[in-house]
């Protein structure tokens, strides 16, 4: 399963879009008025819902089997200085 996402990313790196999912837009509320500090995201593709909870101040622990993906979130996340 892996290769079949490590080829959509080396294809697309932006596969799901740039921008924060509907779920995380609904989760952020939940997560700040229940003082949520820290998550764990499974499956976090290239990191468009990592990157939104990140810069609202949550410490997010993201998990994704493309390593394509992974590296990509990971450049994103340093050209953001996150």
């Amino acid at each position: 399963m892996s290769e079949v996402w490590n080829n959509v990313y080396k294809l697309d790196s932006a596969f799901f879009g740039e921008e924060p999912s509907n779920f995380a837009l609904l989760c952020i509320n939940h997560m700040e008025t229940n003082n949520i500090e820290k998550v764990w995201e499974l499956g976090a593709g290239h990191g468009r819902d990592t990157i939104f909870f990140t810069t609202n101040g949550i410490e997010v622990e993201a998990l994704y089997y493309s390593v394509i993906a992974v590296e990509i979130l990971d450049k994103i996340a340093k050209e953001k200085r996150l």
